[in-house]
Formats: structure tokens, C-alpha cells, sequence
């Protein structure tokens, strides 16, 4: 493989990560940290004014509401649970031309890698301490190195490869199934639906997604399923599928059968809409970014909202955040939380659940992120402004910290007082 260039790329990433090689931001793990918050939202939809978060070996030991010294001030800002993003693709990115990345453009692995590294980055720094990164070989790596502490990023799950209409039979499915678990997939992904750039229609028959999805339960693995479509999601929910993605068009019955086998269903309302119609000269003439295909999108996010409305009507379906960010997105996944508010007509609180508790137990990892209370990983966000009254604030992110390691700090350090002599 050929050493790599200097390029404007390899300089971004260097001046992202310097700062925290040269003077770490981060917290000794070995030394009890404690935050006060102004307003506390503990992501179980309670709570709590001037609370003090204890923290020990990047666990939440004690939340209390005593008044004493704090590593952290954060009394000015509202204090939530490190946010999780159930769909982003962390690989996604553009060309030092400005376009898409094209799979004819040459790119060394390492190049590629340091595009999504850059990409973790920003979505850590947006305020997002999990994602889930749907679709690439390289998020693996990226998993692993990032939860050793070699490199800075939120918590990444990863699908690896996709099961789709190619991967062939039934049996082909199952052992393909197979093979990601033994490779180390945290989920399967599965297209049921053509994009609906190709008009969303069905691709794969019933028994093949009962297939992907019984046999991803026989693994131990949990499968989100990108699906458009009354009768598309019905026979996912049926097939014991985990979750539905984008959704988009459905009818009430449905809605009724969300709610009652519990499947989770991730929809996007505005941020991967609006991204790509803002940087449509970068995406159009690539497959099947094409005018059609734009066209097609801009009636699925009118359809979207409708039918997002009409779902959340229902309080026992259980709607996930999942920002679907691509090239251009990654660390504007909030703008996507803030739509389901402004224009999906979602309660406050709701949205921050589906961001935070909601997502984490659709993750499997509810017993451990998503949540601030005793014995959960030490993932906060703090922000300017009260959320739970202006959805909008949660743009202004002051802080963040990940298993009780700070990454972004935005606040005065408190300086303890010095020791006093002693008067003879």
C-alpha cells in the first residue's frame, strides 16, 4: 500500500486530535468526579434541579441534591444522558473532489478510515456518546480501536455487511447470518425495500426475511430492517424482526401491530432530506441520485411527517432516533431530533427519550447507557438552555463526556480554593 500524502483530509484529523494528545481533557479514571447540573433530565423522563452526579471509574455512583465542592459547574446548563444515534454510516463521506465517494475513486483503506475517525469525532462532539453505524467492513475496526481509547468517538455498533435481495436463498441468508455473528456483527441489517430513490418497493419475500431475522435471533443478534411500506413492515414485524427503518408510509393497522409485538420503529423526518438537498450538486448523477430520485424524496418527506404524526398518536409504539447520517451530516444529528419536535408535532420530553432511554434498550444496552442513575456508564451531555421549553437548545452543546471522560468542555474549570496557612 502506498504511504499516505499529507492531504487537507490527514490535516483536519491531526488538528482534531492533537489537542486531546497534547493536553487531554479527559478525567483520571482513578479520581471521584462530580457535575452539578442546573436542571437534570435523567432520560427516564424525570427530573431534578441542582443535582449533584458522582461519578468513579466512568460509572454513575450517587446523584444527590446537596449543596459541596464539584469537579464540574454545569449549574447553568440542563444535563442529559450522553444522546444515542440508532443509524448513521460513519464510512459516508465525500471525495477531496466534493462529491460522494464513488467506489471507482481510488482511496486507500487508511484513507477511508480516517474519513470515518473524522466522522466519529464530530458526532462525539455534537453530543452523541453511541451510535449504531449501519453498513461498512471498516466500522468494526473503528468499533474496536475507539473502545480501547486509541482513538476519541462516540460507542459504535456495527452491522458489518448487509443481508439484501443478493445475498440469495434462505439457507444462504441463514449462513450468512452465520458468518457475521462469527465476524462480530452487534446487529444484522437487512433491505427488505429497494431505496426510495428506486421507489421503496418490496425486494425480499417473506421466508427470506424470516430468515435473517430468525436465524439473527438463533445468534444472539438483534436485526434492523430498512423498510417502506404497509405490507413490507407488516411482514417484518410478523418475521420477529427488532426494528423497522425509515418506515415512511404505512396505515394504522401497522401502527397497531408496532405496538403490539413491540417492534421499534426508527423514521427521519428532516436531516437526511435536507442534506442531501443541500448538497445536491455533490450527490446528483451518482446511481441513483438522479432528479427522479430527489423528487422521490422530497414526496417521502412530506409523507414521513404525516405518517409520524399519526404514529406517535399511538404512546404504546416505541419510536427510536435514528438521524440515517450520511456524507455532510455527521454532527448535525440533532437538527433531526429538533424536526420531530418542530414539525413532527413530538412532545419535548418524548424526543429526548427516543434519543436517549428508548434507543439504548433498542440497542440491547438499556441496562447501561441512556439513562443517568447509580451503576450506568457516565455518558452527559450538557447544553445551554432548558430543551424540555425550546427543543432548539439542544444545538448548544457545552459539554460532553463519555465513561466518565470529558471530551468537550465549554465551561470555567472550578479551581478548589488553596490551603490556608496556619497562624502561629
Amino acid at each position: 500500500m502506498e504511504p499516505m500524502k499529507n492531504t487537507p483530509l490527514i490535516n483536519l484529523i491531526l488538528s482534531l486530535l492533537l489537542p486531546l494528545i497534547i493536553s487531554p481533557g479527559a478525567d483520571a479514571q482513578d479520581r471521584p468526579v462530580t457535575i452539578r447540573a442546573g436542571l437534570l433530565i435523567d432520560g427516564t423522563g424525570e427530573t431534578r434541579r441542582n443535582a449533584r452526579i458522582f461519578i468513579e471509574s466512568g460509572k454513575i455512583t450517587r446523584i444527590d441534591g446537596l449543596r459541596g465542592a464539584v469537579t464540574h459547574d454545569l449549574s447553568n446548563l440542563t444535563v442529559m444522558p450522553g444522546w444515542v444515534d440508532t443509524h448513521v454510516h460513519l464510512t459516508s463521506h465525500f471525495d477531496l473532489d466534493g462529491r460522494l465517494h464513488r467506489t471507482e475513486t481510488k482511496e486507500t483503506q487508511g484513507q477511508a478510515m480516517l474519513y470515518a475517525v473524522a466522522n466519529a469525532y464530530r458526532t462525539l462532539m455534537a453530543g452523541f456518546t453511541t451510535v449504531q453505524s449501519l453498513g461498512s467492513p471498516l466500522d468494526l475496526d473503528l468499533r474496536n480501536w475507539i473502545e480501547r481509547g486509541e482513538l476519541p468517538g462516540p460507542r459504535v455498533l456495527t452491522s458489518i455487511r448487509p443481508v439484501n435481495a443478493e445475498t440469495g436463498n434462505v439457507d444462504m441468508i441463514r449462513r450468512f447470518v452465520q458468518q457475521l455473528s462469527a465476524d462480530g456483527a452487534d446487529v444484522v441489517k437487512v433491505f427488505a425495500s429497494a431505496s426510495i430513490r428506486d421507489g421503496g418497493n418490496r425486494v425480499m419475500s417473506d421466508p427470506q426475511i424470516k430468515a435473517a431475522c430468525e436465524e439473527a435471533t438463533a445468534q444472539g443478534l438483534r436485526t434492523t430492517v430498512h423498510a417502506y411500506g404497509t405490507e413490507v413492515i407488516r411482514s417484518v414485524i410478523l418475521a420477529g424482526c427488532t426494528s423497522v427503518e425509515h418506515g415512511n408510509h404505512y396505515d394504522e393497522e401497522v401502527i397497531e401491530l408496532l405496538a403490539d409485538y413491540g417492534t421499534y420503529i426508527t423514521p427521519q423526518l428532516a436531516l437526511l432530506y435536507q442534506n442531501y438537498f443541500d448538497n445536491r450538486e455533490r450527490f446528483l448523477g451518482i446511481g441513483n441520485y438522479t432528479a427522479a430520485g430527489f423528487a422521490r424524496m422530497e414526496n417521502a418527506r412530506e409523507r414521513g411527517i404525516d405518517t409520524f404524526i399519526q404514529t406517535i398518536e399511538n404512546p404504546a409504539v416505541n419510536v427510536v432516533f435514528g438521524s440515517d447520517a450520511v456524507a455532510g451530516a455527521h454532527g448535525q444529528n440533532v437538527e433531526e431530533l429538533v424536526a420531530r419536535v418542530e414539525d413532527g408535532r413530538q412532545d419535548e420530553m418524548a424526543a429526548i427519550l427516543s434519543a436517549t432511554s428508548i434507543a439504548a434498550t433498542a440497542l440491547g444496552l438499556g441496562d447501561r447507557i441512556g439513562t443517568i442513575a447509580d451503576g450506568f456508564s457516565a455518558d452527559l451531555v450538557a447544553v445551554d438552555g432548558n430543551p424540555l421549553d425550546n427543543i432548539a437548545s439542544i444545538r448548544n452543546v457545552r459539554f460532553v463526556m463519555k465513561d466518565g471522560e470529558v471530551y468537550r468542555n465549554e465551561v470555567a474549570p472550578v479551581i478548589p480554593p488553596s490551603p490556608q496557612r496556619r497562624r502561629r
